[in-house]
């Protein structure tokens, strides 16, 4: 296809560069959203979210932990939307191309932007679900609440995830050769990033990708009296641990705090993405965040 020589300093072609930037944000938008993967794998995070309730037996919190990690499949089908039109652009556009490659990369993350508005929704949808089941159930007795509600932080994780999700998408559709091997490394991906509790150690934790809270810190022998301890304290001991107290903890720092972290790593997955121009501007912010992200997890557990 023939390309036509546009200007790039200020002057009457200007509008025309504007104009053909956003034709092509609302031609990217559509092909995204046409894309059935995305929805099918909403409609999977709503059910299994849905089917989340708190048990008589359960492990103390499970139905607490599992809330978030529902969302991971909708995660997976965003990352799969926006790899397609990524790797379309693998390859470098013509210097006189109407349409720069920075332009092209900018119109295709805009056009990402509304399944960042979808798992919006979707986290307000799980906080009226939250509160429609009364809350949920953490601890044991005699440190127990049956009333648990996730934070802010906690929820703003799943927006903030998806925002990683587009990142992720964009970077592997541009670096990946083969489009048919995109499928298959996203879904391992994601799939270990929904294995939460190979996270679960507090020195682990602050590297999680998917941040589920609440973290066990230990409290005391088995033989320690529970009544010793502080009475706002979540409990778990024998049988469910190896004969000890363990703490059930939940922070809202912490949640704020890898949230910046995650902020971070959608930077740097940018900055994998991006044409050449710019990318260092990606990486560095990326590695700023990451590291205050990772600092202020550390200092915020106890």
């Amino acid at each position: 296809m023939s390309a036509t020589v546009v200007d790039r300093g200020a002057g009457p072609d200007a509008p025309a560069r504007s104009w053909t930037s956003w034709a092509l944000v609302v031609t990217e938008s559509r092909r995204m959203l046409r894309n059935p993967v995305p929805w099918a794998c909403l409609a999977l995070t709503i059910w299994l979210m849905w089917t989340v309730r708190p048990e008589p037996g359960e492990w103390p919190g499970s139905s607490y932990e599992a809330m978030i990690p529902a969302v991971a499949s909708l995660l997976f089908g965003i990352s799969v939307a926006v790899a397609v039109p990524f790797h379309r652009a693998r390859h470098e556009v013509a210097p006189a191309a109407p349409v720069s490659e920075v332009q092209r990369a900018i119109a295709r993350l805009v056009a990402a932007l509304p399944f960042v508005g979808v798992a919006a929704a979707y986290t307000g949808l799980v906080a009226w679900r939250e509160r429609d089941l009364g809350g949920l159930w953490l601890g044991m007795e005699p440190g127990r609440t049956t009333e648990a509600f996730h934070t802010m932080a906690e929820l703003s994780q799943l927006v903030v995830l998806a925002l990683v999700a587009v990142a992720l998408g964009a970077a592997l559709g541009r670096r990946v050769s083969r489009l048919v091997a995109l499928v298959p490394a996203l879904f391992v991906l994601w799939f270990v990033v929904m294995v939460y509790w190979l996270f679960g150690d507090p020195a682990v934790t602050p590297f999680s990708v998917m941040q589920v809270q609440p973290i066990q810190l230990p409290a005391g022998p088995g033989t320690a009296d529970p009544l010793s301890f502080p009475s706002d304290w979540l409990l778990v001991g024998t049988p469910h641990t190896s004969g000890g107290w363990d703490r059930q903890w939940v922070s809202e720092a912490l949640a704020w705090w890898h949230d910046v972290w995650l902020l971070g790593l959608a930077a740097l997955l940018l900055g994998v993405a991006w044409p050449r121009r710019g990318r260092r501007v990606w990486l560095a912010v990326g590695a700023v965040l990451v590291v205050a992200g990772l600092v202020g997890q550390h200092v915020v557990i106890p």
